[in-house]
């Protein structure tokens, strides 16, 4: 009886030393991502699936960002610790008897700034004068051009880069 009583008066103590700002709001701002857009290189202002779609880190140890299927925008993350991130967009294309992988390497070069949004969020970081390096494949590269749209990643509202295939 006395463990019970104990208990039940333990229990609001255990949660008196959280404050709202403990938990970080879903509608905060927080690091946004960089959003692409996929559109038609003989007609850019139209939109175009790309069918299939692999993201991946192009570093010593690469990682799966994302891969999807008929996909006609992204969002990726930027490195919050560095002012360039390199990523290998690979087109998955089915034949009749084969498999074509085609790779396209990008590095995405801008300045980072971080602010302090509170104590439950910790820090968001901004990225500015956001620009692009496509390797050139010659004829092999499936991107054929990228264009800066917003050279400002503070948001996921609309595209920041677009890519013409």
């Amino acid at each position: 009886m006395i463990k019970r009583i104990f208990c039940i008066l333990l229990i609001p103590f255990a949660f008196k030393g959280c404050t709202k700002d403990d938990i970080c709001p879903p509608d905060t701002a927080t690091t946004a991502k960089m959003v692409i857009s996929f559109n038609d290189f003989a007609n850019p202002a139209n939109s175009k699936n790309v069918n299939v779609l692999t993201v991946e880190t192009d570093y010593e140890n690469s990682v799966t960002v994302i891969s999807l299927e008929n996909i006609k925008e992204i969002a990726l993350p930027l490195s919050t610790t560095s002012d360039t991130t390199k990523y290998r967009f690979i087109r998955t294309t089915f034949r009749t008897n084969d498999t074509l992988k085609n790779i396209d390497r990008v590095t995405f070069l801008y300045e980072r700034v971080n602010d302090y949004v509170n104590r439950a969020c910790g820090f968001k970081t901004e990225y500015f004068n956001l620009d692009q390096d496509l390797a050139e494949e010659g004829n092999e590269n499936w991107i054929k051009q990228i264009t800066v749209i917003r050279d400002t990643v503070n948001d996921e509202n609309s595209p920041h880069v677009t890519m013409l295939h």
